[in-house]
């Protein structure tokens, strides 16, 4: 918010109750949303004041660590399922997305009300450390039931950690920088490219040959995919110590106005200011006091008025309904285009090419390399006037819908590389734009 807004906005406060400020040695009459809305501007101004510096771009890169884990554990699936199968051999293979699904749609709701009542590091810490020691003992199993139950419980810690980075970067984000929340989902690219990498040697080497069963396909023979688990929660958790010893974070300074806590907010605040080198100083004199907030649960009435209080326009209801409904058709695309449509494909008479080892993730990681700058183009985009966030959703939505259609028509290896390449950059620009 610009320091101008935020004039604006404090004087209709004001106005609705017309006494000094707390630095003349009053207190604003104000109480609950109010008092609220009061000091979450206060915070506004001064993360404005502060702008942009170390604090933030140090903050980015650990955001991008949890955009790096999340997107690790969405692809790995396409190698687990088929690789699984063949020493466990269950009747659907690909229905191993489904508990990750569930897991992450549990996780999601949990993490959401935690983050908010117990506050954001807390839980973005528990997620991302609950990732990496879940997805290292997976490789333990020795079912698929099991195998099942370690893909949910994965599914259930990564179901928070993306929205709560977000969350996280977002508090701490100058107006004019909101940009990079875009900008930042190039990192969904380099993870799938990274999987892949990692994935080729193992498979390779440490896997059944394709078209091996349970008869033929020992646990010794088909110890690939458990390096790979091993691997991918090794890296996750040099990850998680990085961010949580090396780089940091303060708790966000917006939450704690919403609790009351002011004093740890001035903290906090000056905190980010003295890391960017900025001379602002925050103090406890510019927020209003709502001392009933520290000593009173919210009941869950209450936060629900809150929540309807927040979408009492039509304008913002549309908002909400339009991005629940673009979740809902995201979560049902996904799965399908990564899972199923090569099952499709092969039974509709496309020739993929000899489906080696190879040739899969040689194509794996051209694609995903392409797909970091999708979200580059939309980072572009929505800071483009006249486009903004609606239609550069709009167009980037539209375009992976053409090549996603266009994609089952395929006959060829090359079409198959071309298409999925597209696809992949075009899915990523508007995956980035409605996670922003």
């Amino acid at each position: 918010m610009e320091a101008s807004e935020y004039d604006k906005a404090r004087t209709s406060m004001e106005k609705a109750a017309p006494v000094t400020s707390q630095s003349q040695g009053l207190q604003y009459p104000l109480a609950g949303r109010e008092t609220e809305d009061s000091n979450i501007l206060v915070v506004h101004h001064a993360i404005e004041s502060i702008g942009m510096g170390k604090y933030q771009w140090q903050l980015l890169t650990t955001c991008g660590f949890g955009f790096l884990i999340d997107q690790m554990l969405l692809v790995s699936i396409s190698i687990l399922a088929p690789n699984t199968a063949k020493e466990f051999g269950p009747a659907h293979s690909t229905l191993l997305s489904a508990p990750l699904y569930a897991g992450l749609l549990v996780g999601a709701i949990a993490y959401g009300v935690l983050a908010d009542k117990v506050g954001r590091k807390l839980i973005w810490q528990i997620s991302i450390y609950g990732i990496s020691i879940v997805n290292m003992l997976s490789a333990s199993a020795t079912s698929w039931t099991a195998m099942n139950v370690w893909i949910a419980l994965n599914g259930l810690f990564g179901g928070g950690n993306l929205a709560i980075d977000l969350a996280v970067l977002s508090e701490a984000l100058p107006r004019k920088w909101m940009f990079l929340l875009t900008g930042l989902a190039c990192v969904w690219g380099l993870g799938s490219a990274m999987t892949g990498l990692i994935a080729w040697p193992l498979v390779v080497a440490f896997c059944c040959p394709n078209g091996a069963t349970p008869e033929t396909c020992s646990r010794s023979d088909n110890m690939g995919w458990r390096y790979l688990q091993i691997l991918l929660g090794g890296l996750c958790l040099v990850m998680s110590l990085i961010r949580s010893f090396v780089i940091g974070m303060k708790e966000s300074p917006k939450w704690l106005v919403t609790k009351g806590r002011i004093e740890e907010a001035v903290a906090a605040i000056n905190s980010i200011s003295k890391k960017n080198g900025s001379d602002y100083v925050a103090n406890i004199d510019q927020f209003s006091a709502n001392p009933a907030q520290n000593t009173q649960k919210t009941h869950w009435r209450q936060e629900l008025a809150t929540f309807r209080s927040s979408i009492v326009s039509p304008k913002k209801l549309r908002l909400v309904i339009c991005l629940i409904f673009l979740w809902i058709l995201v979560g049902i695309a996904y799965p399908i285009y990564t899972l199923f449509l090569s099952y499709y494909l092969a039974a509709h008479g496309a020739d993929l090419g000899d489906g080696s080892n190879y040739q899969t993730y040689r194509d794996w990681a051209v694609s995903a390399v392409v797909g970091i700058f999708g979200p580059a183009l939309s980072a572009w985009m929505v800071h483009v006037q006249f486009l903004g966030y609606r239609w550069s959703l709009m167009i980037t939505g539209a375009m992976c819908a053409i090549f996603a259609g266009a994609f089952t028509i395929i006959k060829n290896e090359g079409q198959n590389l071309a298409f999925s390449c597209m696809i992949n950059f075009w899915l990523n620009a508007a995956y980035s734009i409605i996670y922003a």
